[in-house]
């Protein structure tokens, strides 16, 4: 009773900061049009808003407006609009649809300074046909930091047949989130090389972002993580593996909570690697035993990395039991070799999407990597015993007998890549393609998108092709 008592005292504390925050912003906003910068009245109302974000970071939260649909919220929590104050929200959403901003984050420590540039900057008109990258470009001019900006999602659909869906537009969203996943597991290698505890909660806004846009850019996403097949850095692995693991949690029919918990765990499966020897990491061909043993200690260096974190949870105690499992095997044939019996959901989901990325990627020394319809072959053989069988029919069912990225031949003597899949496994045979290169062999810049088998596009598929045979970054399809 009392918990539950204490949750609804917070929740309401946030609701009534995250008001105030939009008031200021609003008051501000419209001092912004009567004076000129530097005005004292400006400055005050600059003041009282850096108050309200200095309160909501003292309480371990972000200061951050998100527009969703219709209505404004902080993080995760609904503003609902008194009746007397409504008119400051809805000129805020104005705003923000304006310039295509789906989030504004304050972060602690942003200047007086950085606040009055931002809320000129908002007032002024769009223009051009991108204005999200007009007004981040005006933001880098101005130089403006100490805040953060998200796109908008985009919720134009063109339909392609009657069983598939593309998103118009969907890497313009994806591509500056998969950069913003990469930036953020550089902070976290930065913060364990110098010795300072890891710190979630920039991780975990990322994560949530990437959760978001998983329900309107699934495809995206996927087609961003074939990126790894040329790339061997840790962080292009953690990202595709984050990336990969949401897409099984979301298909299973995880909410948003335990979906965040999943792609944390994901994203830090391998912060262990941080206490390896750099000679080890780095080093060409294979390892001699001594060293497999080492590498091998990992897991156990991750979860004391995640130990470390100030104030243990439940979320922390979730990442850690990822961590912690996801090389064991669903027959316990795996590592760490201790007498541990149990493997949960968490682990089973990360140890599929590990070795699936890095089966398709080249970032283990002395091995090409595997396209993706020999990488399922492979981990298909071992099902069952390396894999939760059901698991991996599920993770199947995500990525498609022709994978997200896949190269392939049709009957007409076209080149295409694979840039979606059916959800209906009778239609797995049948992916959604980008045509790529003709019969004649001339390269198609911004080639057609068909969904093969459809009524309009009987083509099939006649060969899957080795992308990297042809050293094809596929990745720039999409």
């Amino acid at each position: 009773m009392n918990v539950e008592t204490d949750r609804e005292r917070l929740g309401a504390e946030m609701a009534r900061l995250g008001k105030t925050l939009v008031s200021h912003l609003f008051v501000l906003l419209k001092n912004c049009a009567n004076y000129s910068p530097g005005h004292a009245a400006v400055l005050q109302r600059v003041t009282n808003l850096l108050a309200v974000v200095r309160e909501i970071a003292g309480r371990s939260e972000d200061a951050s407006l998100q527009l969703t649909g219709a209505h404004l919220y902080l993080g995760e929590l609904r503003l609902k609009p008194d009746i007397a104050s409504f008119e400051g929200p809805r000129y805020i959403i104005e705003l923000m649809q304006r310039h295509q901003l789906g989030r504004i984050t304050f972060a602690p420590d942003v200047s007086a300074d950085d606040v009055q540039r931002l809320a000129y900057l908002l007032r002024e008109p769009e223009t051009g046909d991108d204005p999200y990258q007009r007004f981040l470009d005006a933001v880098k001019e101005r130089g403006i930091t100490g805040l953060e900006f998200d796109i908008l999602r985009a919720e134009e659909v063109l339909t392609i047949s009657t069983r598939q869906r593309r998103v118009r537009g969907g890497g313009h969203t994806a591509r500056p989130l998969y950069r913003k996943l990469l930036a953020t597991m550089d902070e976290v290698a930065a913060e364990v090389a110098s010795g300072r505890r890891l710190r979630l909660r920039e991780s975990k806004r990322v994560v949530q972002q990437v959760i978001d846009l998983l329900y309107t850019h699934e495809a995206d996403l996927l087609g961003l993580s074939t990126m790894r097949s040329h790339d061997r850095s840790s962080q292009h692995h953690a990202a595709n593996v984050c990336i990969l693991s949401l897409v099984m949690g979301k298909r299973l029919g995880m909410n948003k909570f335990h979906l965040c918990e999943l792609g944390l765990a994901a994203l830090f499966h391998d912060i262990g690697y941080c206490d390896l020897p750099p000679e080890l990491l780095d080093k060409p061909g294979e390892l001699t035993a001594e060293e497999r043993e080492v590498m091998e200690r990992h897991p156990l260096y991750g979860v004391r990395k995640v130990m470390n974190l100030k104030g243990l949870d439940e979320l922390s105690a979730r990442i850690i039991t990822g961590i912690f499992e996801h090389h064991l095997m669903a027959d316990f044939s795996g590592y760490p070799r201790v007498g541990y019996r149990k493997l949960g959901l968490l682990g089973r989901i990360i140890s599929i999407a590990d070795s699936y990325d890095g089966l398709t990627s080249s970032r283990v020394s002395g091995r090409n990597a595997y396209p993706p319809h020999k990488a399922l072959r492979v981990m298909l053989s071992q099902s069952g015993r390396s894999y939760d069988q059901a698991l991996l029919k599920l993770f199947v069912g995500c990525v498609g007998i022709h994978p997200v990225g896949s190269l392939l031949l049709l009957d007409g003597g076209e080149l295409a890549v694979v840039v979606g899949n059916s959800e209906d496994p009778a239609q797995w045979d049948n992916p959604l393609v980008r045509i790529i290169a003709a019969r004649s062999g001339e390269w198609v810049e911004g080639g057609e998108v068909v969904a093969l088998g459809s009524p309009g596009s009987p083509q099939t598929v006649t060969a899957t092709l080795d992308a990297y045979h042809y050293d094809l970054d596929v990745s720039r399809f999409f």
